[in-house]
């Protein structure tokens, strides 16, 4: 969890502050560091996210003031697809699922996908409601990205495209306007938790899609 209105530094980002190697910082400072300051993600996998206030002020030797309270829950919180799924009673990768469909909305990229607490909490509030995409907005997505998002209860064959195709392209125009790196199909794949080949059928669906725009 990325507690709400909290910036975070990753190890690299406080091993270069302090202008060290990142495993020369592991070996020596590392568990100094976390006995100052709060981890906000303890359990969470390799990635270990530290508090941006703490952190900052630990590598300019300023007084570290409070952490945030990561026993309190707020609407705002960033949480992984684990701790969503946890909340909704279903597996990670049904989460990533509903995120792709729209079924579970508000997701970000932010040192990997999350959800907004207040979107987990709306999701449950309406009930099951996998079977009424008019509602919710959500749709599964034909077996090609690049159809209409149908949904399982049928929709207009002339609705949008898969979301994922909508997002992946708007990342290739985006890349494309800033001389930088377009993202890969292992990339898509990882984002989105589907297979390489999925991911790839995404990509080819977006240029499509951006080569067919206005």
């Amino acid at each position: 969890m990325i507690p709400q209105g909290r910036a975070v530094r990753t190890e690299q980002d406080v091993a270069d502050a302090l202008g060290i190697p990142l495993h020369t910082w592991r070996r020596r400072e590392r568990d100094l560091f976390e006995a100052r300051v709060t981890r906000v993600n303890p359990g969470e996998g390799r990635v270990r996210l530290y508090d941006a206030a703490q952190a900052d002020a630990y590598t300019s030797g300023r007084p570290i003031p409070p952490g945030p309270d990561l026993k309190s829950e707020h609407p705002d919180d960033l949480l992984t697809d684990k701790e969503a799924a946890a909340l909704l009673d279903v597996e990670p990768s049904t989460v990533r699922s509903y995120g792709a469909s729209g079924y579970l909305q508000g997701g970000v990229d932010h040192h990997g996908r999350r959800w907004p607490r207040r979107s987990v909490t709306a999701r449950i509030e309406q009930g099951d409601q996998r079977e009424r995409p008019e509602q919710t907005g959500a749709g599964r997505p034909t077996a090609s990205p690049a159809g209409a998002n149908r949904g399982r209860a049928g929709r207009d064959p002339d609705a949008a495209p898969d979301p994922r195709v909508i997002a992946t392209a708007e990342e290739l125009a985006r890349a494309a306007a800033e001389d930088t790196k377009p993202p890969t199909s292992a990339q898509v794949a990882a984002k989105y938790g589907v297979s390489r080949t999925t991911g790839a059928t995404i990509l080819r669906a977006a240029r499509e899609h951006l080569a067919a725009a206005p």
